[in-house]
């Protein structure tokens, strides 16, 4: 499948273009820096440019059959996941491709949670409520579309080795609750031809 990863060169998007790779995947991997990402492949392109603008979006997923994004904020600007992933809608849906398999974050909450009180949410959404409010706004975007989405909302990342082991749920988050971004990788990648969590927001843990 040739694919677009945007956010390519961030830790968990590098991890998952190295996977994608592996499996098989032609891959335009959308980065700010060519330098950070630091792979060759026959089947990958680089292509640098930013998320918050339309036309190198468009540029980036051009020709390709599914979209990946693991973007979020990392330095200025904070609030970009709303807008950056409005961008990336508005091209597939220009384009005609379908596949869309985002992070989120798993202290927001959707209606399938059917949550009570929980401190910890309450907590990160008070101190990050710039970060939440996009976050939620993400959501958003997704719902209002006609793409075949899945956000993957996540825990405490982990550099550890991937376990093979993910639980995809709705609920409460846990402090205890994290995922090693192997397995993050493994789960976005897998949802590229799965249809279980179409259209839906569950929270992925080991």
């Amino acid at each position: 499948m040739k694919l677009t990863i945007f956010g390519a060169s961030s830790a968990s998007g590098k991890l998952l273009t190295e996977k994608a790779l592996q499996a098989g995947h032609v891959v335009t991997a959308f980065v700010r820096d060519a330098s950070k990402l630091g792979l060759a492949h026959e089947k990958l392109t680089i292509m640098t440019g930013n998320a918050l603008n339309p036309a190198h979006v468009e540029e980036a997923i051009q020709g390709s059959q599914a979209v990946l994004s693991v973007l979020g904020p990392k330095g200025k600007p904070m609030v970009m996941a709303a807008e950056s992933t409005q961008n990336i809608v508005n091209a597939m849906q220009k384009q005609g491709i379908k596949r869309l398999v985002v992070v989120s974050v798993a202290g927001i909450a959707v209606p399938q949670d059917k949550r009570g009180f929980n401190l910890v949410s309450a907590l990160l959404k008070f101190f990050l409520k710039d970060v939440f409010s996009d976050r939620e706004k993400q959501l958003a975007v997704l719902e209002t579309s006609s793409l075949e989405w899945v956000a993957a909302r996540v825990p405490r990342l982990t550099d550890e080795a991937a376990t093979g082991k993910v639980r995809a749920f709705f609920g409460n988050p846990s402090p205890s609750h994290k995922l090693t971004r192997g397995d993050l990788a493994d789960f976005m990648l897998a949802q590229l031809t799965e249809t279980k969590w179409l259209r839906q927001a569950p929270i992925v843990s080991n």
